[in-house]
Formats: C-alpha cells, sequence, structure tokens
C-alpha cells in the first residue's frame, strides 16, 4: 500500500483516478457496497442539512434566552411574541457621510440635532445612532455647542417641537370627534 492513499484516490503516479467506485473496486472488489453506501451518503446529508437549516431559522425566530424552569403559555411561542424579544439593530450606514456633511456645522439646526437625542435630553450613543466614531464625537459636541449657546434645551424637546406635536395630537382628537 506504500504510495497509494485509499481516501485520497490517487495511483501510483499520483493522477486522479476516474472514479472512486472504481478505484474501491480495483482495490478489493468491493464495487457494490461502494455504490449503496454512497448513494445513501447525499441523501442523509441532505436531510441533516435540512434539519440544521430549520433550527437555524428557529433559532432567528426565538430570540428569547429560554433558562431552566422558565413557564410559557403557548403564545409566548408565537411570531408576535419572538418580535417582542429581537434585538433592534442600529443603521448600519452613517447618515453624514452619504450626505457628505460635517455635523459640527450643524450645530444651529436643532431639528437634525434633535434626532440624535432621547426625550430626556441625552446624546443616544452610537449602537442606536448608527454613526462612525469620528461623526459620533462631531454630533456630540455639535449638541453640546448648541445646548451651551442655548439654541437647543439641555433637559425636553425643543418649544417648537413640543408645539407642532400638540398640534397633530389636537388635529387628531379634533377628528376622533
Amino acid at each position: 500500500m506504500a504510495g497509494k492513499q485509499v481516501f485520497g484516490f490517487l495511483t501510483r503516479s499520483g493522477a486522479v483516478s476516474a472514479s472512486p467506485s472504481s478505484k474501491l473496486a480495483s482495490l478489493g472488489g468491493v464495487r457494490q457496497y461502494a455504490s449503496r453506501s454512497n448513494a445513501l451518503r447525499p441523501a442523509s446529508r441532505q436531510a441533516q442539512e435540512e434539519r440544521t437549516e430549520e433550527a437555524r431559522a428557529m433559532e432567528r425566530n426565538f430570540t428569547r434566552d429560554w433558562k431552566p424552569g422558565d413557564v410559557y403559555a403557548p403564545h409566548d411561542l408565537s411570531a408576535a411574541e419572538a418580535r417582542k424579544w429581537r434585538v433592534k439593530r442600529a443603521p448600519t450606514t452613517d447618515a453624514f457621510d452619504v450626505l457628505s456633511l460635517n455635523p459640527l456645522n450643524l450645530y444651529k439646526n436643532f431639528s437634525v440635532m434633535s434626532e440624535y437625542i432621547t426625550e430626556q435630553g441625552r446624546i443616544r450613543p452610537r449602537s442606536q445612532t448608527g454613526l462612525r466614531p469620528v461623526n459620533q464625537r462631531r454630533l456630540a459636541k455639535a449638541i453640546r455647542r448648541a445646548q451651551a449657546l442655548g439654541l437647543m434645551p439641555t433637559v425636553h424637546k425643543h418649544p417648537e417641537l413640543m408645539r407642532r406635536d400638540q398640534e397633530k395630537a389636537d388635529r387628531l382628537k379634533d377628528n376622533y370627534y
């Protein structure tokens, strides 16, 4: 057997032979066994791949971490309930790069700055804004600059945005009654 590899299907010269079953037949006359086992392998491999794909799909749908001893109702396994447990992803593109804007130049524009501030007046983290680190730092500096100049409130929404939201709520209320 020196110079021959049974599983690599190499001949003494190192060239690849015609087929694995013919090589196995020349080694010991087991052509029928080889053809039967090769016929069964792809089907079982395919079934196994299908099962793993189904398992991956289930894992994507059910993102909640269940621990031993957790009690759940059938509704907890529904798609609507699974959506509540999904991890919210940040935007993948930096809006300032796409528009080729420098956030430091937008400190006077409170409508743009207010998009990156929470209701309590805190600057949203990078995980929520999806900005590059450089633009996130520039944006934070622009927000702090606008707050220091008194162009933007530090604790709540800008009064004009609050007035617009109130007008919208009033219109909805008028249409309801």
